[in-house]
C-alpha cells in the first residue's frame, strides 16, 4: 500500500485525541454511552414485560395507560410523540384498548380533526391494579442513588433527549 493511499483512508492527524474516548476504535463496547442507554433500557423493559404478562398487559398498552394517566384526553399525535411510537402501530394499540373497554376515543370539541384519547373507569382500575409492579422496577433502577444524583441525571437526559429529539434538532 503507498503512503498516498494510507494517507487517503486514515484520519487526519489529530482527530482521534479530539474524539470522545468512546468514539475511538477499540473502546470497550460497555463504555458506549448509546449502548449503555439501549442495554438499561431493554433490561427494564424485559423484567416488566415479564411482570406484565400475568395481567395479560403488553408493554406498549402498559406505556399508553401511563401517559393517559398523566395526560389523559391527549390527542393520538401527542400520545404517539409521548410514547415515541409511529401513529400506524398507535392506532392498533388503541384499538384494541378500546376493544377492552380500557380506552375511549371522542373528537376534539375544538377542532373535529383531532382524536382525543381517554382512560375509562375500568383503564383507571387497570393502571392502578399495575403500577406497584412498575414502582418497584423502577425502586430496583434509582437503588443507591440520592436526590442530587438523581437529579442530576434526569437533567443530563432531558439534555440528551433535547439533542436527538427530531422536532427540535437540526437534521444530519
Amino acid at each position: 500500500m503507498t503512503t498516498k493511499t494510507k494517507q487517503k483512508h486514515s484520519e487526519p492527524r489529530g482527530v482521534t485525541e479530539q474524539l470522545p474516548r468512546e468514539l475511538v476504535a477499540g473502546t470497550p463496547l460497555e463504555d458506549y454511552l448509546p449502548y449503555q442507554i439501549f442495554r438499561i433500557v431493554n433490561r427494564l423493559t424485559l423484567n416488566l414485560k415479564n411482570d406484565l404478562r400475568p395481567a395479560k398487559m403488553t408493554l406498549s398498552r402498559w406505556r399508553a395507560l401511563s401517559v393517559l394517566n398523566a395526560s389523559d384526553g391527549c390527542s393520538m399525535g401527542e400520545l404517539a410523540d409521548f410514547m415515541v411510537i409511529e401513529q400506524p402501530a398507535l392506532s392498533r394499540i388503541v384499538d384494541q384498548m378500546e376493544r377492552d373497554q380500557l380506552v375511549t376515543r371522542k373528537l376534539a370539541s375544538a377542532d373535529n380533526r383531532i382524536v382525543q384519547v381517554f382512560l375509562t373507569a375500568a383503564g383507571r382500575r387497570m393502571f392502578k391494579e399495575i403500577r406497584p409492579l412498575e414502582l418497584r422496577h423502577y425502586a430496583q433502577l434509582i437503588k443507591g442513588f440520592d436526590k442530587a444524583d438523581l437529579q442530576n441525571l434526569e437533567s443530563s437526559l432531558h439534555r440528551l433527549w433535547e439533542n436527538i429529539d427530531s422536532r427540535t434538532s437540526r437534521q444530519i
